[in-house]
């Protein structure tokens, strides 16, 4: 396994609850109400076009402005989950490379990284602003492949969500669910991960054991 790439929120660092409160301030001025589950239904759409079905286009544009400038305030109480430094400084020791695929865009997720000091671990991120369909497209983990120029199993993924989870299985990736935030995202029945943690710590003892036995 040579080559590690991680899914951003909720696997990398814990911003729960950080997208509703954005949500609430970009549309407080269009007096427009979504469900709880509105979350989910836009996962798949580019970062900058998650209004586009909700609104007209010149309030979509304005929703988004106040949605960048809240989350630039509330991407600040963002931070890395504990112990996914450990992880990240072993994976790095046995030179193996580590790359980002989030449905995030480009410059909040930098910002992020910047701010929690683990964008140094990283040689690439893959974005929803990066690949022309966001996940669960087969884009960014293509752009990945492609790079690499390496086989499908000596890569793998680690995802909270099965956006992350069903396109690495469908590569033949080896999938990794990442279950350590305080409500883990449930898979659907269909979708079963190669491995699955419930900690931080389980999960880096496994990664001892998968680099010593690739010596």
């Amino acid at each position: 396994m040579q080559h590690w790439i991680f899914d951003f929120d909720g696997t990398l660092v814990d911003s729960d609850g950080i997208f509703y409160k954005a949500l609430g301030y970009a549309l407080q001025p269009f007096q427009v109400s979504v469900g709880d589950n509105f979350m989910e239904e836009i996962r798949h759409k580019h970062p900058h076009r998650i209004f586009e079905d909700l609104l007209s286009h010149e309030q979509a544009e304005l929703a988004m402005q106040r949605m960048r400038e809240i989350g630039s305030e509330l991407s600040e109480t963002i931070r890395p989950f504990e112990g996914i430094d450990r992880v990240l400084e072993t994976l790095e020791k046995h030179k193996v490379s580590l790359s980002i695929w989030t449905g995030r865009d480009k410059d909040s997720t930098q910002r992020i990284l910047n701010k929690t000091k683990l964008d140094g671990f990283f040689e690439r991120i893959i974005s929803g602003t990066c690949v022309p369909t966001n996940k669960p497209s087969h884009d960014g983990l293509l752009e990945l492949l492609n790079h690499h120029k390496s086989e499908p199993d000596t890569m793998v993924m680690i995802g909270d969500h099965h956006h992350d989870i069903e396109p690495a299985n469908a590569l033949g990736l080896v999938s990794v669910h990442a279950q350590w935030k305080k409500i883990p995202h449930a898979l659907p029945e269909k979708i079963k991960p190669n491995f699955s943690f419930g900690s931080l710590s389980d999960f880096h003892d496994w990664i001892v054991l998968q680099l010593k036995s690739s010596k």
